[in-house]
């Protein structure tokens, strides 16, 4: 599991730590900086990814790498991103900085300094660091802890563990009409045929924009019936006259099929015909439905398209992928949000919510704990509410109406 991670001079965010939960919601207006944020930690994660053992060396760029997202107000400073992890055998603290270098024939290159802290007990830990010794262009610090001979078994399962897991994090801000394969051709493509341990290739092939949900759809109708049972029986959760989708092999078309109460009248309908908000939720059901799923989610507007009313639902399905599956798999969520309606499902959660904004002198994003604002706002009398002891984590938490986050919000208390 992530339990924090900080981003550096990355674009608006100047410095920014939170903490990360099961379902961690950053809410703010337009232009805030909460894309930012999520583009922060995907950037880095795509490094990451270019830095697995199985991987060839591929050098960072100084200009589509580092110049190309770096505080524009930071010039000739380091970028930087930190994460914490933990499993039930120890946990892992990694860095990542990127600065300028300069050689002796005065030639500017992409420095990468790396630095991973091994826990496996309170008492013991080991540091293991690439690119200060020397400079480098290279993501090199896996293939160094693989070939380190000095370096126990379990320190290097635990890295493995959590490379893995890093990597399997996935970025999306679902569009209706991409859902819906209006900007793709009229025919579907065919995916190709995903191995039992290519875990990645589903949410890969959904695509940041979730232009793949109608192959993706066909594919685990014909090769995954666990996974389509499963996802039908969300979806009818969300809709219960949902009865399924049918392929047209002579147009190459998935339709989607609605009985609106009417036993043995099923009609069909075209993509295009479905509701915004019906296609967002099937694309949630099917990250639901898998086998294994992305181990971070970043979740971008969840609530645009979609009737408020419907908003519980999908938080709920979304608190439900926080708990393990069967087979021992979690995902984390960080989804963003500019709506009280999604707030307000937070009302028992606020030490899991950050507000967002900009700071217009300076051009950053300015990040805080809604918790901790509340508890100021709740000691002083400005907001009605009790603060209470976390029995489990010892923290102070802030209790409000529900009702009263929605106001608190459109009075611009808060946010």
């Amino acid at each position: 599991m992530f339990t924090q991670v900080t981003l550096k001079n990355f674009k608006t965010h100047k410095l920014t730590t939170i903490d990360l939960h099961p379902v961690t919601l950053l809410i703010g207006n337009n232009n805030s900086g909460k894309s930012n944020f999520l583009e922060g930690i995907q950037h880095f994660c795509r490094l990451v990814k270019g830095g697995l053992p199985r991987n060839p060396n591929k050098p960072v760029n100084l200009y589509s790498d580092l110049y190309a997202y770096r505080y524009r107000l930071a010039t000739d400073r380091s970028m930087g991103f930190t994460i914490h992890w933990h499993n039930s055998n120890g946990s892992i603290i990694y860095e990542i900085e990127l600065h300028e270098y300069r050689n002796f024939e005065n030639l500017v290159s992409c420095n990468c300094n790396e630095k991973i802290i091994i826990r496996l007990d309170s008492n013991n830990e080991e540091i293991i660091t690439s690119g200060d010794d020397y400079p480098s262009n290279l993501m090199a610090l896996q293939k160094k802890i693989v070939n380190d001979t000095s370096l126990p078994t379990r320190e290097k399962q635990l890295c493995k563990d959590f490379f893995l897991d890093f990597v399997n994090t996935y970025s999306y801000h679902f569009q209706p009409a991409f859902l819906k394969g209006l900007f793709e051709d009229d025919k579907i493509r065919d995916i190709d045929e995903i191995e039992k341990n290519d875990f990645n290739k589903i949410p890969f092939e959904l695509g940041n924009t979730g232009s793949g949900l109608q192959a993706v759809i066909k594919y685990i109708k014909e090769k995954e019936e666990r996974t389509f049972t499963r996802f039908i029986a969300l979806m009818r959760r969300f809709e219960n006259n949902f009865q399924g989708v049918r392929y047209n092999y002579d147009i190459s078309k998935l339709f989607w099929l609605f009985d609106f109460g009417r036993t043995g009248i099923v009609e069909e309908f075209s993509p295009d015909s479905v509701s915004d908000g019906f296609m967002k939720a099937a694309a949630i059901s099917l990250l639901a439905s898998l086998y294994r799923p992305p181990t971070l989610i970043l979740l971008e507007e969840i609530e645009n398209g979609v009737n408020p009313g419907n908003i519980q639902e999908l938080m709920r399905w979304i608190w439900q992928m926080t708990s393990p599956t069967s087979e021992g798999f979690i995902s984390q969520f960080i989804i963003t949000s500019h709506s009280p309606s999604v707030l307000r499902e937070f009302h028992n959660h606020l030490d899991h919510v950050y507000t967002v904004r900009l700071e217009k002198r300076n051009r950053t994003s300015d990040v805080r704990n809604l918790n901790t604002s509340l508890e100021t706002l709740v000691g002083i009398g400005t907001v009605e509410g009790d603060i209470v002891d976390d029995e489990t984590t010892g923290k102070k938490i802030v209790e409000i109406p529900k009702y009263q986050l929605a106001e608190l919000w459109y009075s611009g208390t808060i946010g």
